[in-house]
């Protein structure tokens, strides 16, 4: 008999081989995993011994025959096996029956396995025993891992058919991809594009939809109320610059004598030194905290200031002084205003958000706006995650280069038509960006 082994990276390879070796009608004894793979126990569909040659032929291996003739031999040993057993007599009435175990996998596919391998030949049997059984567990992993693959297929399908039904929606959703935003954000606005419109008034309704979801904060303004806020963020986000820029705003609406300056950054070498440079152009003084105690003083000492900013030191958001950090700052007296780098990854300004305990009300800053290719992942997040946009940064001139609570400019920069880029998709691989389940965009207004 010409049993052979076949050993593949999974069963389809291992089939393959087989059906190379042997042809279409290639008889698979059994499968079993394997380090590295699967192996499968295959032979020719023709070695098998046919029931009428079988009946005349002497106890000699078994003469070759087709996989339908080995099938009518199976099927021909059934009918004479039922024909011999006695029937049991009819049960009694009303006999109680015990609950049946439910079936665990593959258990009907390993009985018939086993009935027919009762009427095979004898060396077909030493073989089989001598393979172990694939488990059941085994047998559940390829049936998912099939049924994974599956609803990616239909999931890329039905992408590409929307892409056809609705252009539109597939022109804004690669703008907004183009220029980082996030494909949960792009395909929860984008879904709610009103039909009908051209590509005018779609860029209009996506621009208006960005800019009512993007939080400002109104007559609520550091300018209009002031305070004691903490600037916060990652090294080199601009922190420093920021609030310089804050502070000589201020200053020119409500005087020099109604601002407060504090440093904590002692980490960096001349970090105290930046602010203190700014304070001289802006005739504000600039003091140093060391410790928590130490700003606790000057938070007494600048009670009768109208804003009070504070530099913090840059931490980045896997840091382990993060938490130090946090807990020189006492929550009652200091807020804390998030800067946010508009050139960076979305996935960096996520970790940043989640890091800094920053959720729905946390002012936020977007600064470097001017070096940014593209800034959606900026905007992205603070839609998101409905932070509260006090303004944003775009260039190094203090003050000049600070823009207050304008919500539609920055929108307009974040939807500017990318350049071409290697980090731009095509129409293939956007459908393969957006097949993947969608995560939480938040609430958002259309």
């Amino acid at each position: 008999m010409n049993v052979r082994r076949f050993v593949g990276k999974n069963a389809r390879e291992a089939m393959a081989q087989a059906r190379a070796a042997y042809g279409e009608h290639t008889v698979v004894l059994a499968n079993r995993p394997v380090p590295g793979g699967v192996e499968i126990l295959a032979m020719p569909g023709g070695e098998v011994p046919a029931p009428a040659a079988a009946a005349q032929a002497s106890p000699a291996p078994a003469a070759p025959m087709s996989t339908l003739s080995f099938e009518e031999f199976l099927r021909e040993r059934q009918r004479k096996d039922a024909a011999s057993v006695q029937p049991l007599p009819a049960p009694p009435a009303r006999l109680p029956t015990a609950p049946r175990a439910p079936a665990e996998p593959g258990r009907f596919a390993a009985e018939a396995l086993r009935q027919e391998l009762a009427s095979a030949p004898a060396a077909l049997r030493q073989e089989f025993a001598a393979s172990p059984a694939v488990p059941a567990d085994a047998l559940m992993a390829e049936m998912k891992q099939m049924r994974s693959l599956i609803a990616s297929q239909l999931a890329g399908l039905s992408w590409f058919d929307n892409v056809r039904r609705n252009p539109g929606q597939t022109r804004l959703l690669r703008l907004m991809l183009g220029n980082g935003f996030s494909p949960a954000l792009a395909r929860k606005l984008v879904e709610h594009l009103p039909a009908g419109g051209d590509d005018a008034q779609a860029d209009h309704w996506l621009r208006e939809a960005l800019t009512r979801n993007l939080r400002c904060v109104g007559d609520d303004a550091i300018q209009r109320r002031g305070g004691v806020y903490a600037l916060v963020g990652p090294t080199g986000v601009g922190k420093t610059t920021t609030t310089a820029k804050i502070a000589a705003r201020f200053a020119m609406e409500h005087g020099p004598a109604s601002v407060g300056l504090v440093t904590v950054d002692t980490y960096r070498m001349a970090a105290s030194d930046q602010l203190r440079g700014f304070g001289r152009l802006l005739n504000i003084p600039v003091h140093t905290a060391r410790d928590g105690a130490a700003l606790a003083d000057l938070l007494d000492l600048f009670a009768g200031k109208k804003l009070v900013l504070i530099d913090t030191v840059g931490v980045g958001q896997r840091d382990r002084r993060l938490a130090e950090l946090f807990a020189a700052l006492p929550a009652q007296r200091v807020a804390r205003l998030l800067v946010l780098n508009a050139g960076a990854q979305g996935e960096t300004l996520e970790e940043v958000v989640r890091a800094y305990s920053a959720g729905p009300g946390t002012r936020c800053v977007i600064s470097k706006v001017d070096e940014a290719a593209r800034c959606g992942a900026a905007v992205d997040v603070a839609v998101r995650h409905q932070l509260v946009l006090e303004g944003f940064a775009n260039g190094q001139r203090v003050p000049e280069d600070w823009h207050a609570q304008r919500a539609p400019l920055l929108v307009q920069k974040a939807l500017m038509r990318p350049a071409s880029s290697a980090y731009l998709p095509d129409e293939g691989e956007l459908g393969l960006m957006l097949t993947a389940p969608m995560a939480a965009a938040g609430g958002l207004h259309a």
